[in-house]
């Protein structure tokens, strides 16, 4: 719908490029950032709650060219603080076949929601090349 459409023009947007690379360095970083973009942009805030599947997606995707050396589109695994309860949650979507550094990204792209996260992998585990 409508949403795609919208979000796929920010690709090239370089407030979307910079996010991309934070989120590449630091996934942690996803949920503080989208907050900052909703203070500052509340329509586009809008349209990342309508479908934080696409948006993160779309950031994982790539700036189209440059970094060519990283194979894949997720980045490198990175250290996060997770609570007890999130880790075992953690756990359960990796326990649903899904590769853990994976498993790890729902998480935290769908705002540490369990649920939101597992209808993510499995809406885009066919989704590969």
């Amino acid at each position: 719908g409508g949403n795609v459409d919208a979000l796929a023009g920010l690709r090239n947007q370089p407030q979307l490029q910079q996010l991309r690379q934070l989120v590449q360095q630091n996934p942690a970083l996803l949920q503080h950032l989208v907050q900052q973009i909703g203070a500052s942009n509340p329509q586009l805030l809008q349209l990342i709650n309508n479908d934080p599947a696409n948006f993160l997606r779309i950031l994982q995707e790539g700036g189209g060219g440059g970094e060519e050396t990283r194979e894949g589109n997720l980045p490198p695994p990175q250290y996060v603080s997770v609570t007890q309860e999130e880790k075992e949650a953690i756990d359960r979507l990796e326990a649903l076949g899904f590769e853990r550094a994976l498993a790890i990204e729902a998480f935290l792209a769908c705002e540490r929601n369990e649920e939101m996260a597992a209808n993510y992998l499995f809406d885009h585990a066919h989704e590969d090349d």
